[in-house]
């Protein structure tokens, strides 16, 4: 059974829109996950940073200065005025929601990706599958 090099390029074809889409779906389903479920995908650093009771209170009372005394003495910084635990744990929330918002947000983008991607590759496949198929 000798192929032509057509059917050897179709076959080709074929073979690389199978790989693509199964990439792609993989990719969508994960979007699909983090649009109904963005806990799910958020990562570990933007998940623990916003849980409640993670850092006690007395750490965040105070600015941490990095610079040396004179440039402190310049720049004279506004007076800090310490929040109270319920502040911090409003904004703490607020920003948690923000995050899970943003979330979803690239996950909608990763599945509208996913599914373009997909709707190239299928019809790449069919048109191709026609030279390939025995008769």
């Amino acid at each position: 059974m000798k192929k032509t090099v057509f059917e050897i390029y179709s076959s080709l074809v074929c073979f690389v829109a199978i790989v693509c889409c199964s990439v792609w779906l993989g990719m969508g389903l994960y979007g699909l996950v983090g649009v109904l479920e963005p806990e799910i995908t958020l990562d570990k650093w933007s998940y623990e940073m916003y849980q409640p009771d993670k850092y006690p209170s007395s750490l965040l009372a105070e600015p941490l200065m990095l610079e040396s005394p004179e440039v402190i003495e310049i720049k004279k910084p506004e007076p800090f005025l310490p929040k109270s635990d319920k502040q911090i744990a409003e904004e703490r929330l607020v920003n948690y929601q923000l995050a899970l918002k943003s979330e979803i947000r690239k996950n909608k983008q990763t599945l509208f990706k996913s599914l373009v991607a997909v709707f190239i590759c299928f019809p790449l496949f069919i048109f191709h599958w026609r030279f390939v198929r025995p008769k």
